[in-house]
This record gives structure tokens, sequence and C-alpha cells, in this order.
């Protein structure tokens, strides 16, 4: 490896590539490698020392030393100017966000990770309510292959994140998301922003920071921390993070919540459908905090059994919900389910005053005698009116059958309709099943639902 950085150095040193004139990215623009006598020195020097299996353009997967290695080339911005990546790919239109531009393609450093044996993850929004970046943790860092014996720093340097007590990228490392992929292909190639690590919780990325972490949140925390020269090469080596007993980090379970009449019982599932844990919820919760203390991160959908009543069910929900992100995840929702939130509505959206867009309402009541009636309450919005709000009319669409469900909805709303939302009112006393036929018959059309108690 030594020879390979001499070697790489010294050609560039020598060739006298570091006097290009920068190109000041201040928006959209398309990025050209600067330095291409650097780049075929460097692809040359990395295959002549590894399988031709584990070389790509512009990286390298060596599995003896359990790394990978790329090559980016620096934009060139000055000091302070905000940043929301630290990498992207070189079809990206995003260098003037950015702080290097990569020579290898996004599917390539995916290929190259996943080499190590490193398993792909899933982005924000992969399977439906995933709201946490999902994958392996990596290390990186940085070294300037345009000065000689520079030394390899945390790749984090480069930024400066005005939160230093909680950084977004530091000890705890980067997700392995792996991007989106397509049949074969990974979209973050063509893509756009063609994002390889991202600072800020993005959609495709082949790599994420370990937080929760909106785009904006980045503006005014995020800035460059020092000036690199326009072009100037840069090898990047990502190396895994492992727990200490080296097995993977990221432990998928499903948590399926029961109600026996007297108690909660959670049953913890693997993907393959062994069960792992049973228990009532401190008993459970218990086992897994033991598990994360050993390494492991816990990504848990939860299930809710049918036959749970609605005020038990908003139990579990509030635990889970405090617990998110405190060693565990919440990642997901159940196949015909729903994601925990859904049972934790604000009490204010019951009004309709202020409520933009008006869900569809799917209202369920009992009678003294035990009979259940149903009926959608759509309401509409009349916008012609004078002042800055619309005037509100409730319309209430009686129905018996939940195969009646589906037709109101569209003769309510229209077929047009872009609103994605459902508010459910059901008894808090009675189970799940009161309500969650209706929640199915429309989950295509309304996926966005939230259930409140009466």
């Amino acid at each position: 490896m030594m020879r390979v950085k001499i070697g790489v150095v010294g050609m560039l040193v020598a060739c006298g590539v570091w006097h290009s004139a920068a190109k000041d990215f201040t928006g959209p623009d398309e990025w050209h490698t600067v330095h291409t006598n650097a780049v075929k020195a460097w692809q040359t020097a990395q295959s002549k020392a590894l399988p031709a299996d584990t070389v790509w353009r512009g990286v390298v997967a060596d599995r003896q030393r359990r790394e990978v290695r790329l090559l980016a080339e620096a934009v060139g911005h000055r000091v302070g100017i905000t940043a929301e990546f630290l990498l992207v790919g070189p079809l990206s239109d995003r260098a003037y966000e950015a702080v290097a531009v990569t020579v290898a393609m996004p599917g390539d450093i995916v290929r190259a990770v996943e080499s190590l044996g490193l398993a792909r993850g899933g982005c924000i929004g992969s399977r439906p309510f995933r709201f946490w970046p999902c994958g392996e943790r990596i290390t990186a860092t940085v070294r300037r292959l345009d000065v000689p014996d520079a030394p390899a720093r945390p790749l984090q340097v480069l930024i400066n994140d005005a939160e230093k007590e909680n950084p977004l990228v530091g000890e705890g490392g980067l997700v392995f998301t792996g991007a989106r992929w397509e049949g074969g292909g990974c979209s973050a190639d063509t893509n756009m922003p063609s994002s390889i690590i991202s600072l800020y919780n993005a959609p495709d990325t082949v790599f994420d920071v370990p937080f929760r972490v909106s785009q904006g949140e980045v503006y005014g925390r995020l800035s460059l921390a020092e000036a690199l020269p326009y072009g100037a090469p840069l090898e990047i080596v990502l190396r895994p993070l492992m727990p200490a007993d080296g097995r993977p980090r990221v432990l998928p379970l499903t948590v399926s919540a029961t109600w026996n009449g007297e108690r909660v019982t959670l049953t913890c599932t693997h993907a393959d459908g062994s069960k792992t844990k049973e228990g009532d919820m401190a008993e459970v919760l218990t086992w897994l905090h033991a598990q994360s203390e050993a390494g492991r991160e816990p990504y848990l959908t939860i299930h809710f059994d049918d036959a749970m009543p609605l005020r038990r069910a908003v139990g579990v929900a509030h635990v889970f919900d405090i617990v998110d992100g405190k060693g565990i995840k919440l990642d997901g929702k159940a196949d015909d389910g729903l994601y925990p939130r859904a049972f934790l509505p604000q009490e204010k959206w019951r009004e309709h005053k202020d409520r933009h867009p008006q869900p569809f309402e799917l209202h369920v009541t009992q009678a003294e005698g035990g009979t259940l009636s149903k009926k959608l309450v759509f309401i509409e919005e009349d916008w012609t009116v004078e002042g800055l709000d619309p005037k509100l009319t409730p319309r209430d669409y009686p129905f018996t059958e939940w195969e009646e469900f589906p037709k109101l909805v569209i003769k309510a709303g229209g077929t047009d309709s872009k609103v994605r939302l459902l508010f459910v009112h059901a008894p808090a006393d009675l189970p799940l099943s009161t309500f969650m036929p209706g929640v199915r018959a429309v989950a295509d059309r309304l996926n966005l639902v939230y259930v409140f108690g009466n």
C-alpha cells in the first residue's frame, strides 16, 4: 500500500496538475473531472495491487484490509459555505452543495462495500413509514493526494457542525443505506442529486447520517470547515464500524402486541419468523435495551392484534414512541396494520377549523344495545366566500358494509382528490377490529391514518 501511495503522489506532483483554474459552482451545473491524468495514475496503481473483481472505476475493495478506497475531487468552495453533501457522484449537478465529487459511480461504491460482506440497508422512505436511515455503520477518512505524505484524517474534519456536542458525522460513523435500486441498477447513478454521502436524511443516498435530520435543519448548522483547492484529488477510505463481537449491528424485528384481557404481551420475531423474545412490556424493553448495549441496533416493526382494545393499543404506541431513537428505532408498519404514531394524534385535530387539507373521517359508534353504526364524514370546503378561510360543510355518508366504504370515499371526494389522509373516530374500549377492516379497504388511497378514541 505504501508503494501505491508514493507512486500516485509522485506522479501527480511530477505532472504539475494542481494549477487548473477553479470553476465557481454557485448553482446546478455539470461536473467535469479536473485531473484526468491523476485519476488514471490512481486507477492503474490500484488495479495492479488488487484482484480485478474488486476494482471499479474510481473505487476498489481491499478485502484483506477490510476497507474500500475511492477517489474524489474537491469542488473548491470557500470556508463557511453551507454543505448538504460530503460526496456526490460524477453525474451529479449538485457540486455547489457538496464538498467533493467522486470519480466512481454510486452503484459501484455500493458494490464495493457489499463485497466486504456488509449488507445493503435502506434509505428513509424505502418502505412505508421508514423515518430512520437503516444499515450497518462505516467510518470514513480522507487524504489529499496532491500533498506528499499527507495524513489520513476523519472525513468529518471537512465539515463544521454548529452542534459540537452531537455532531451529525462523528464517532458513530455513517449508515450504509445503499441507495435505491431498480432491477439491477442503482437509481443514484443517474437520478439527482446522485448522493453518496448526504448530511441530511435523503430518500436516495449511499450513506446517511445516523440521526433523524431534515434537509432544512442542515442550513445554518453545517458549513465547510476548510477550503480545498479546486479539483484536489482526495482518497476516501471506508471501513466497517462493527460491534465488538463482529456481528451485524442491524437487528430487524417484528414486535407483535396482543391482549389477553388482563395484560399486553409482546412477541419479538426475526424476519424468518423465528421467535426470539416474549414477555410483558417491561421484560421486552429490558431485553431490547440489552441488545442495544451489546452493539445491536433494533429496528422494530410493531404489529397490533385486531383483538386488542383501542385504548390498549394507544398505550403500547405511546411507550414505543417514547423510546424511539433511544437505542431502538421504529421502522415501518406491519402489513395491513398501522404505524404506532397513528394512535397518537393531536387532540386539536378533532376540530375542523385550521386543518389543511381536510381529511376523510370514518366514524364508528356503538348504541346502548351494542349495535355498531358506521359513516363517512367529508368536510366540503367552499373557498368562494369572503375572507381567508373556506366555509366548511360536513357531509355524512352512513353505510352498513365495509365493501361500501371505498365507493363512498370516491363519491364524496371525487376521483381526482389528492387527499391521502383518513381520521378514524371509534370507541376506545372496543377492539381494533371495530374499524380496521375499513382502514384496509381504503389503504391504497388513504394511506396516512390517525385514530381518535372516544
